[in-house]
């Protein structure tokens, strides 16, 4: 049978990698490299083979290694069987071959002093975002904080630190877009107030909740994209729009059909066509606004 096969490294909860996929190949050769960042709590590393479809994707074979087999730093390399769901391989002779290292954060110079071990990248190699300049960082409380709640926090040069408002600074970053408005998430909630207690005067639409503000921004010509997850205990027949873990996932989608703002619901990573998608509620929200 012809599969579209593709290759994922996996621990719990986390892709830490992923190849290309080929089309209809019945004996696929990736001969992929990948420098994997290894910071995850995990006793085995999962190496998985799946089908690429329309549905989702189906898992062909895996293969484990012991966590505590890579971290001895032993040259892992050969050919793995791959274990279907039935506990067997799909065929006698289904397998991967690979080659992997581990090499310890500590024994590897161009981390042991942090940047000034490697000053010609100026940077931190293989991150997954090159570092850039003209960035600005700023740290949040909570995302509603009302004033004087908080003790203050003095800095090194004899200033006091700025509490921001999190909600507040959203909604004006998203009334003074121009361009775009991405927005990923975990929970996505059209009807949420973004200002509930302003302490400045309001932008332009800073009264409308989320989802009319994004339809306004968009109408403005502002390209506005969500791509939200797809929570698989609700639906949208009504029986359980909500879903188990409270994310409104269909109701956003179902407010944004026929306007302007393109929303799409995606699940945590593929699965099987009748899995189950559990998610942690720890990430929940990222914005790019320009």
């Amino acid at each position: 049978m012809t599969s579209d096969p593709y290759v994922t490294v996996t621990v719990p909860q986390s892709t830490l990698a992923r190849t290309r996929v080929l089309k209809g190949a019945d004996n696929p050769e990736w001969n992929e490299r990948f420098i994997i960042p290894m910071a995850h709590p995990l006793t085995e590393l999962e190496i998985n083979v799946k089908d690429d479809d329309l549905l989702g994707a189906e898992v062909i074979g895996t293969t484990k290694f012991l966590a505590q087999k890579i971290a001895t730093g032993e040259r892992i390399t050969g050919w793995f069987p791959l274990i279907g769901s039935s506990g067997k391989p799909p065929k006698p002779t289904t397998a991967i071959h690979i080659d992997m290292k581990f090499t310890p954060c500590e024994e590897n110079p161009l981390y042991k002093q942090s940047l000034a071990s490697d000053p010609e990248q100026g940077g931190v190699r293989h991150t997954y975002f090159p570092m850039r300049k003209g960035n600005k960082v700023t740290l949040y409380q909570d995302a509603h904080v009302p004033d004087g709640m908080l003790p203050k926090i003095e800095l090194d040069d004899g200033k006091v630190f700025n509490q921001g408002k999190c909600w507040e600074d959203l909604c004006y970053a998203i009334s003074e877009a121009h361009h775009m408005i991405y927005i990923a998430g975990w929970s996505v909630f059209h009807k949420v107030k973004l200002v509930r207690e302003p302490t400045r005067p309001l932008p332009r639409g800073g009264d409308l909740n989320l989802g009319e503000l994004l339809k306004y921004k968009s109408e403005e010509g502002v390209r506005v994209l969500l791509l939200v997850w797809d929570d698989k205990t609700s639906d949208k027949f009504g029986i359980r729009k909500v879903g188990v873990m409270q994310t409104h996932d269909e109701e956003t989608l179902k407010f944004f059909k026929h306007s302007s703002v393109m929303c799409v619901l995606a699940g945590r990573y593929a699965a099987s066509k009748l899995g189950y998608f559990k998610q942690k509620a720890r990430v929940l929200l990222c914005i790019l606004v320009l």
